[in-house]
């Protein structure tokens, strides 16, 4: 992102709670939630511009993760645009800086994962954690989540609820359901299980539809790197994401070597052929 864009992005766009003390809530790891994220009139406007699926999103397609990503930032229009860019300005940054007491925050200059999701009927995300290692900028780490829900309307029995659970994935501690303009924004670590785990059962024409955007920090040289923690790389540290079932999933031995692929690198064609036969479909 232009640094200029960034400098000029219009700061007046957040809700009251920009002004206000926020607590954050350690359990089951350190997050908050925060109705009324953008002011109203902005996310009008935001709801406006959300892009149609086109052929410039990202289809992630395999048990484990349906959904699409649009991350082409310059291509968005203005006003949808401005949020990404005020999400990098130094306001924002300091209130989150404050809020969860993490010194050296900074915005993601690639925006890695970041940008617009759509999650389609029969969407899901399995339970993960979150790539640690930045995989481009190999002396950062990731750190900080915010999802932004962008639907006017949900309804609880389409799922699509952002869960979150304890460190030892038994009991799921906090389920958090699509509310237009309310945005969860939570710390990533060795114990933030998070994830859409429930498949969505909106109707056919109907997206479950977020605004990503993550925070980094210097890569953490200091502590005692563990080689055998799940997912790490020979440095110690993960540079994919983490899947894992909950304790109520069934085992099944093909999502499970799914599993094990996961950390490493993304799923391709040729192991879902492999698993699932050429006419796979989940």
């Amino acid at each position: 992102m232009n640094q200029q864009d960034i400098k000029n992005s219009d700061t007046s766009i957040f809700g009251d709670w920009i002004n206000k003390d926020i607590v954050v809530v350690e359990e089951p790891f350190t997050h908050i939630i925060i109705d009324n994220f953008l002011k109203k009139d902005v996310i009008d406007k935001v709801f406006d511009e959300i892009p149609d699926l086109n052929n410039d999103f990202h289809k992630y397609y395999n048990p484990l993760e349906i959904k699409y990503a649009y991350n082409e930032i310059d291509k968005l229009k203005s006003n949808i645009k401005n949020v990404f860019y005020t999400l990098s300005h130094t306001k924002i940054i300091d209130k989150l800086k404050q809020i969860f007491n993490i010194d050296n925050l900074e915005y993601d200059p690639l925006l890695h994962g970041a940008g617009i999701h759509l999650h389609p009927n029969n969407g899901r995300l399995h339970m993960h954690l979150d790539y640690e290692k930045h995989p481009i900028l190999k002396n950062k780490q990731r750190i900080l989540n915010i999802i932004l829900y962008l639907n006017k309307e949900w309804k609880t029995e389409w799922n699509g609820d952002t869960q979150l659970w304890n460190k030892d994935m038994l009991e799921c501690k906090v389920r958090s359901y699509p509310k237009y303009n309310k945005a969860i924004i939570f710390k990533t670590s060795e114990d933030s299980w998070h994830g859409v785990p429930d498949i969505i059962k909106c109707p056919e024409n109907e997206f479950r539809k977020t605004l990503a955007f993550y925070y980094i920090k210097p890569l953490d040289n200091t502590k005692n790197k563990n080689k055998n923690k799940k997912g790490a790389n020979i440095d110690g540290y993960r540079e994919k994401a983490v899947f894992t079932k909950r304790p109520f999933d069934i085992y099944d031995e093909k999502i499970d070597t799914l599993y094990k692929i996961r950390p490493f690198r993304r799923i391709t064609n040729e192991d879902l052929i492999k698993l699932y036969g050429e006419n796979y479909k989940f």
